[in-house]
């Protein structure tokens, strides 16, 4: 079931990322960007769920495509913000109804309790994961 779901979505995410040749892994940073604005770098691949070493790469390719700017922060010179650029909000503005249509076609035939239960149930796996890694335990 899960393989065909994945299946499925890599068939339509190419559709909408296809033309833009951009790997579906950026969108995400570029959809954290577009609602929260311009966030440093640590930041933003918290927020994505990514650790900021991998998310290195994929902001240099987003940067080299001209998607997303980096500045230094004038009072650390480790940190950076990282910003949208114009063309990549035009992107996101672009890719945005199509992965909304996407999203909103996978509930289709799904019961509004169902619903209900399913995200009781995710927000309490989103607790408890939380509560772990909150804790100073180390996990091999």
């Amino acid at each position: 079931m899960t393989r065909t779901l994945h299946r499925l979505y890599d068939i339509e995410a190419r559709k909408i990322f296809g033309p833009e040749n951009l790997p579906i892994a950026h969108w995400y940073y570029l959809r954290v960007l577009a609602q929260r604005g311009e966030l440093n770098q640590l930041e933003l691949s918290k927020r994505v769920g990514i650790a900021s070493t991998t998310a290195v790469p994929a902001l240099d390719s987003m940067e080299k495509r001209g998607l997303l700017k980096r500045t230094r922060d004038p009072m650390d010179r480790r940190k950076y913000y990282v910003s949208l650029t114009d063309d990549g909000r035009r992107l996101v503005d672009k890719l945005m109804p199509e992965i909304i249509r996407i999203v909103s076609d996978s509930f289709d035939g799904v019961k509004p309790d169902d619903m209900l239960t399913f995200w009781g149930v995710l927000h309490r796996i989103a607790h408890n994961l939380t509560g772990k890694s909150d804790e100073d335990t180390i996990v091999d």
